[in-house]
This record gives C-alpha cells, sequence and structure tokens, in this order.
C-alpha cells in the first residue's frame, strides 16, 4: 500500500481537478490533522477536505467544491 504522503498528494491533485473543471479558484491547503487537509474557494465559501485514512462512513475526498459549481466564476 502507498504511504500517506502519496495518498495525500493524490487525492488532492483530484480535488483541484474537480474544484477547477467547476470553475472554483481555490486557496492554499491546511492541514487539520497529519490525514486531514481542507481548502477553500477564494471566490465562494465553497470548501473541500481529503481524508488519507477515512472511516468506513466518510469519503476521501468531499465538500461543496467538488459539488456544486462556482456561482461567482
Amino acid at each position: 500500500m502507498a504511504n500517506t504522503r502519496t495518498i495525500i498528494t493524490r487525492l488532492k491533485r483530484e480535488a483541484l481537478e474537480s474544484t477547477t473543471y467547476r470553475g472554483h479558484q481555490m486557496a492554499r491547503w491546511k492541514r487539520w490533522t497529519p490525514f486531514n487537509y481542507v481548502t477553500h474557494c477564494i471566490a465562494c465559501p465553497a470548501e473541500v477536505q481529503v481524508l488519507s485514512d477515512p472511516a468506513p462512513n466518510q469519503i476521501d475526498i468531499g465538500g461543496s467544491a467538488v459539488a456544486l459549481n462556482c456561482p461567482i466564476n
């Protein structure tokens, strides 16, 4: 299995691809825990988080920025 840094890097890249497709302009990533990173759109209040080791009832990439188009851009 890949190490945590590799997983986080892949998840952040996938999240940014999705948010860019939806028209968001994302800020820098912030680390909440060693396994959880979050960023937000600089134009609207949407955000996205990535979890390298989600619980069974969680998802690895989630948030309004990956689900909704940016209303500003």
